[in-house]
């Protein structure tokens, strides 16, 4: 069975200061005294006594002083290796049991669930590209999707039709080399962990 991984990502992209501040104080308070990881509770004395001098810094932050934003930026970068390394040891200790994990304020990584076959795009454009021959091609973020396909052909489609295909990780592209006063169809379809594809709804565009 794969064991459950604490997150150690303390950064201001998964927490704001205030949110880090009040994060900090539910970690000190779940790991003191916290049976599990008795070997920890100076480790729980650390966070408390730091977690207090950063919201000590972060109250004082309205005075709008470069001084009190360098220290608690410098208080902050502190109590997140703390927390790093504690959380280290808590991975150790726990032998990656999610419960006893999740009891001392740790966060935990979250199994990924498999994801089926992807929905198809919707709302589909094409418009002029930004040279001749060219045309740009955008639609709907589909959820789950790492890559997008996109195919393209003369227009109109049919069964015999030779599609050019290419691919991209955002949801928008720009397709160069077309025949210009051409018409061209096109059709998106998301990629994702199934190997099945459901392709959108196909457009006619012609090519500037």
């Amino acid at each position: 069975m794969a064991k459950t991984k604490v997150i150690l990502d303390y950064s201001t992209n998964r927490y704001t200061d205030s949110e880090f501040g009040v994060k900090t104080s539910t970690i000190a308070t779940s790991l003191a005294g916290n049976p599990n990881f008795e070997s920890l509770k100076d480790k729980a004395a650390e966070i408390k006594t730091q977690g207090d001098t950063y919201r000590g810094w972060l109250d004082r932050m309205p005075e709008g002083s470069k001084q009190v934003t360098l220290a608690k930026n410098e208080s902050r970068k502190l109590l997140e290796d703390t927390l790093n390394d504690t959380g280290i040891k808590i991975q150790d200790l726990s032998g990656g049991d999610e419960k006893l994990i999740l009891s001392t304020g740790f966060d935990v990584r979250r199994k990924p669930a498999p994801v089926g076959l992807l929905e198809r795009p919707v709302n589909v454009t094409a418009k002029a590209g930004p040279r001749r021959g060219s045309l740009e091609i955008s639609w709907d973020v589909v959820p789950n999707a790492y890559m997008y396909e996109i195919e393209y052909a003369d227009a109109p489609s049919t069964e015999d039709s030779k599609w050019i295909h290419t691919s991209n990780t955002k949801r928008k592209i720009v397709i160069d080399g077309l025949t210009r006063g051409k018409a061209y169809v096109i059709r998106v379809a998301a990629a994702g962990s199934d190997p099945g594809r459901v392709w959108s709804d196909e457009i006619i565009s012609y090519v500037m």
